[in-house]
């Protein structure tokens, strides 16, 4: 893609906890700056030839992590389920073309993060280098003769494979007929497989679901109910970015035609998005339009995590050493109270 075929693409980002207790939602509101009290979003406007992996390290910039879990871009799971017909057949085939191969993992994915804490250079900057443009690929798995390489060395790895009844169905047929031995319930190939009775099968720890980070966002996610013009793509009209297995994080990515939900709303000015849409092109860099809701914290334990963190700093600040223990903490996480512009939030 040449610079000329490149043209400015609106996302939203929302990162969104639904099992938020009353008093968390009010902790988000009243001192985390979040209008509807269970979500933080970003709008953002980026590159079209973006892939998902540069994309990786905007979303930590815009929510304040710092790259130190992993992480994951997925389908929603009716998108999923739809392409692959819910079969390692369904699957397989798209190996290379969606979805990472199962070797993948951890090897390809931090495949540039060479960040040196004893630097000359800081997190920040680092970071910034991460998410402006031009993008490559650096990795090895992720071309697509290498991912199907790979897929099919696992899929004819062994004649067949045993799939076992699950530890539920186990317990229970064990409990009303008191055999103890788990039981075989189908011997066959893999390739025969449904991808539930792979994973009872065998462990694949890159997991099944996982998208190659090397796609373009434009490519691989539509306007809302677009349909796929070429292939498969695009594949769905929402991407989920999991950050943090532990903690959570789930934001929910969306692009949008344009901007008169912002504008309607009051929220940006014409001039804005002009000159935002200029920049992202001259600069080959995304920026931050408008966003609702401060910076988050890595090892926080996701938003409910965060509300409480909020409610101790400021609700307990004068009757708690824990206040001023958790502010020195977050300063040294790189967490910053103060007023954010949204344009040089990127």
């Amino acid at each position: 893609m040449t610079k000329q075929d490149i043209n400015p693409v609106r996302l939203r980002l929302e990162l969104k906890e639904d099992s938020l207790s009353d008093r968390d939602q009010v902790m988000l509101k009243r001192y985390g700056e979040s209008t509807t009290g269970n979500s933080l979003v970003r709008n953002i406007i980026i590159p079209s030839d973006m892939p998902l992996h540069n994309l990786h390290y905007a979303i930590q910039r815009l929510f304040g992590w710092r790259n130190s879990h992993l992480r994951e871009f997925l389908l929603p799971k009716e998108v999923y389920d739809k392409l692959t017909n819910g079969t390692v057949k369904g699957w397989s085939d798209l190996v290379g073309v969606l979805f990472q191969p199962p070797s993948e993992g951890e090897i390809d994915v931090f495949w540039d993060d060479d960040f040196d804490p004893d630097g000359n250079i800081s997190f920040t900057s680092w970071l910034r280098n991460q998410y402006i443009g031009p993008y490559e690929y650096g990795g090895h798995f992720e071309h697509p003769e290498v991912a199907q390489a790979d897929v099919q060395e696992l899929l004819h790895s062994r004649d067949e494979v045993e799939v076992r009844e699950s530890f539920q169905e186990y317990s229970e047929r064990s409990r009303k007929d008191g055999d103890k031995e788990v039981k075989i319930k189908k011997r066959a190939p893999m390739i025969d497989l449904t991808l539930e009775e792979l994973k009872a099968a065998i462990l694949i720890e890159n997991g099944t679901d996982k998208l190659l980070e090397s796609l373009l966002v434009d490519d691989v996610l539509g306007f809302q109910n677009e349909t796929a013009k070429n292939d498969h793509f695009p594949a769905t009209d929402e991407l989920i970015y999991h950050y943090d297995f532990g903690a959570s994080w789930v934001v929910h990515i969306t692009k949008h035609e344009n901007y008169d939900d912002l504008l309607e709303q009051h929220l940006v000015f014409p001039e804005e998005i002009e000159e935002l849409e200029e920049r992202v092109l001259k600069e080959h860099k995304p920026f931050c339009l408008h966003l609702d809701g401060l910076k988050v914290i890595d090892d926080i334990s996701g938003l409910s995590g965060f509300a409480e963190f909020l409610e101790t700093k400021y609700e307990h600040r004068y009757r708690s050493e824990d206040s001023k223990w958790l502010s020195d903490w977050a300063k040294s996480m790189g967490w910053r109270p103060t007023k954010i512009v949204p344009k040089k939030m990127l």
